[in-house]
């Protein structure tokens, strides 16, 4: 493919956009495994309260998602619209990951519970100001379809490796900071203060990967980013207007049934991710070596499998590969995790491997938000992909919000107590949370996804309407001597 392509990115652009995936996926790996067990095992507040606080603070932040959507599309920065974000995401993120995994010493338990919901508050609004212009500024690198694929299948592959940072750093600084007791009471659990020390250490190596990996993406994207038209100022009739934008997005049916299936879908992520600790070593009673290997194995399929799911993408478009990606975790999540038998690695480390590549379907319902963009513009003649970016990473925080509420109320009442060996009957319970309980989510986000109206050979058909309206928009804008409004595309306009 020649630089002169309409759909010519350089593969430099598509690695170094990537990048800034790295540290928020860590972040986010580091948060779905640890923040729960870390402020009920380590800062001793109960595991009903963690949930409420990690889930209210993601509900309030949700909604800041659309927000931060209209702003960077309204952003006339000479740098661009999005990519001034990165560096400010970026850095109030780091700052905002140290302080909630080092919470002060606080005798009362509400104290504790105030200190994790402001803490997160600022973590994941930090986190919107970087994810959001990101997310968008990926779906306009490119007009091409198939090159949308690839380029967030590099941030998906980035992401991946963040979700191995993640996993594995504080594995390694529990286990030389903080190793297990073999003997006592409880055998098996860790020294409060000194975990306390372990996670610190742990969150500091990713801090330093959120600034690095922010900057990268910052200097790859230069000159591929263009400032937003300037607009009048966001008060009065502009803010009741925006307001309008908002509503608006919900009236595209294709992108409700695709938000809706994502939504579904993720809750299962989420409530797969808060409990695998607790399957892992309550249930399984695995050590943090055999945890590790698994979580790793299947970070590394998933990130195999993506160059799959992208080929497969080409030769049979995103929908029903998509679906059957995630229909067939859900039927493998249901049937195999609550009968893996204690103190045995093979079986889980097994069902990584296939749940890793299944896993990997994922990246084609991301990349069809851009798709869909592309119809909305159509549609209304506006190109909001901040907005809808917006939206997608509010139904992932709203998904995350419920898991975790979710989660932490039903661990209180199958009987769960925290740094103790559990009773056979709540070791059961655990096992069908994870297994069916999650699986049901895949199945019906699955069911939900099939009913997308929308397919390969019509977004082909959008795009070349598009591009008509475009060039007839510009003609008519050079007749009249105005500058023709124009959006990143890779060459066509």
């Amino acid at each position: 493919m020649s630089s002169s392509s309409p759909s010519f990115l350089p593969f430099r652009t598509r690695i170094g956009y990537g990048a800034a995936e790295m540290g928020i996926f860590a972040v986010e790996m580091m948060v779905r495994l640890h923040l729960m067990k870390f402020y009920t095992d380590v800062a001793g507040l109960s595991a009903q309260l963690a949930g409420l606080a990690i889930a209210v603070a993601m509900f309030w932040d949700a909604f800041t998602d659309p927000v931060m959507g209209i702003l960077s599309d309204r952003t006339t920065r000479p740098s661009g619209k999005r990519r001034p974000y990165l560096l400010l995401g970026s850095f109030v993120m780091a700052l905002a990951f140290l302080a909630t995994f080092r919470p002060p010493v606080l005798e009362a338990e509400s104290g504790r519970f105030v200190f994790l919901l402001l803490s997160y508050i600022v973590l994941n609004t930090s986190m919107t100001v970087l994810a959001v212009p990101h997310s968008a500024l990926g779906g306009e690198l490119s007009f091409d379809s198939n090159v949308r694929t690839s380029v967030f299948a590099f941030r998906l592959f980035f992401g991946n490796m963040g979700l191995l940072a993640g996993t594995i750093l504080p594995i390694v600084f529990l286990d030389t900071i903080a190793p297990v007791g073999a003997s006592g009471e409880n055998p098996g659990i860790r020294d409060p203060e000194a975990a306390t020390t372990a996670y610190f250490y742990a969150a500091a190596v990713i801090a330093g990967i959120i600034l690095l990996t922010g900057w990268i993406s910052y200097l790859s994207t230069a000159g591929r980013d263009k400032p937003a038209e300037p607009r009048p100022p966001l008060k009065g009739k502009a803010i009741a207007h925006e307001v309008g934008r908002l509503f608006q997005v919900l009236r595209n049916k294709v992108f409700v049934v695709l938000l809706a299936s994502y939504f579904i879908a993720y809750v299962g992520v989420s409530i797969n991710s808060t409990l695998a600790l607790y399957y892992y070593e309550y249930r399984l009673r695995l050590d943090s070596n055999a945890v590790g290997l698994i979580l790793v194995v299947f970070i590394i399929v998933w990130s195999a499998s993506l160059a799959f799911w992208t080929y497969l993408s080409r030769k049979a478009g995103k929908k029903y590969p998509g679906f059957a990606g995630v229909f067939l975790l859900g039927v493998a999540t249901c049937i195999t995790y609550p009968f893996f038998p204690p103190e045995e690695v093979k079986y889980p480390l097994i069902m990584s491997v296939l749940g890793g590549f299944l896993v990997g379907a994922i990246v084609l319902l991301d990349s069809l938000v851009a798709d869909i963009v592309d119809y909305d513009e159509l549609k209304t003649g506006e190109h909001r992909e901040g907005l809808y970016f917006g939206f997608w990473k509010m139904a992932i925080k709203a998904s995350r919000g419920v898991s975790m509420a979710f989660t932490g109320t039903l661990l209180a009442a199958i009987g769960f107590k925290a740094n103790q060996v559990q009773s056979p009957e709540v070791s059961d319970r655990i096992a069908f949370l994870f297994g069916p309980g999650v699986g049901a989510f895949f199945l019906l986000g699955a069911l939900v996804f099939l009913f997308l109206p929308y397919s390969r050979a019509i977004h082909h058909r959008v795009q070349d309407l598009l591009v008509r309206k475009r060039r007839i928009r510009n003609r008519l804008h050079s007749k009249s001597g105005q500058v023709p409004s124009t959006v990143q595309t890779g060459g066509r306009t």
